[in-house]
């Protein structure tokens, strides 16, 4: 009697580098699908942050907003294009958005930016309103999170989205070289391969390119493997590439290197609830 072999799972990934203007959602969506078309089959084609809103370190007008079962969202997202964009609130300041559907089951995950800027020159906090939950959803053979920019600033957001089982962490982007681009570059260099070796999971980054708002966008989007390696990557100008991951392997390592299995997360609840209490007290003398 032979015994039967276990087919590999994989998710085919696209990066989509695209320069979307401020503004021109239009054109902007228009780009996604030409590049979409590019990439001929994946699982699943990735876009930078406000990839159809534009990125102009301003409010949007109301014209540029959009609900998240818009119908020119549905026509990418039904693809397995995910999209990120200034969704609609109806009691306040807009969402910095992310929406991505698995074409096969329907089933979509919708994430909302946890930690706008706060500071100069981005200053979303003025713009946007902060997401309230961090989701992570099943996708073809993998499971996944949505760490939208900054987000990934914050080091304990794609940590717990790894302890809710996300195996493939997209990031979405609209980074800027500011006046010291190498460094700029180096720290988000630090940043995702930390979370992928520390993760034990792949990393999908999706910058932008391009000059909006006055600024200049470096691109460089890349996949990583959970061994900190590039897969594959993209230089400054728009452009498409493909990765194959290997979730097959990635649970296998997940199996033989507990990493995220011996967290001690009563310990870490523990301490930051006494290490709040803490902060609360000294704020009352």
């Amino acid at each position: 009697m032979t015994q039967s072999v276990e087919e590999p799972a994989t998710l085919r990934v696209g990066l989509l580098q695209t320069a979307p203007v401020f503004g021109a959602v239009e054109e902007n969506l228009a780009r996604i699908a030409e590049l979409r078309d590019r990439v001929g089959p994946v699982d699943l084609a990735v876009t930078p942050e406000l990839s159809v809103t534009g990125y102009g370190f301003a409010s949007p007008t109301e014209t540029d907003l959009f609900t998240s079962d818009d119908p020119r969202l549905a026509a990418l997202v039904s693809a397995g294009v995910a999209v990120g964009f200034a969704e609609k609130n109806p009691s306040g300041l807009p969402w910095n958005s992310y929406l991505l559907a698995d074409p096969r089951t329907g089933t979509r995950h919708l994430q909302r930016k946890l930690q706008p800027v706060s500071y100069a020159p981005w200053n979303e906090h003025l713009s946007f309103q902060p997401g309230a939950e961090l989701r992570t959803a099943g996708f073809g053979a993998a499971r996944i999170a949505t760490a939208i920019c900054n987000d990934m600033w914050h080091p304990v957001i794609p940590w717990l989205a790894a302890q809710g089982g996300a195996e493939v962490l997209i990031v979405p982007v609209a980074s800027v070289e500011g006046s010291d681009p190498d460094r700029i570059r180096r720290t988000w260099e630090v940043i995702l391969e930390h979370a992928a070796v520390l993760l034990q999971c792949y990393v999908v980054f999706a910058n932008r390119c391009g000059t909006d708002g006055g600024a200049r966008f470096w691109g460089g989007s890349r996949v990583l493997g959970p061994d900190g390696s590039v897969l594959v990557s993209l230089g400054d100008e728009p452009g498409a590439a493909v990765a194959e991951l290997d979730m097959t392997a990635l649970r296998r390592l997940r199996a033989e290197v507990p990493l995220l299995a011996e967290s001690r997360t009563e310990f870490l609840a523990g301490a930051f609830a006494t290490n709040l209490g803490s902060e609360r007290e000294q704020l009352r003398v």
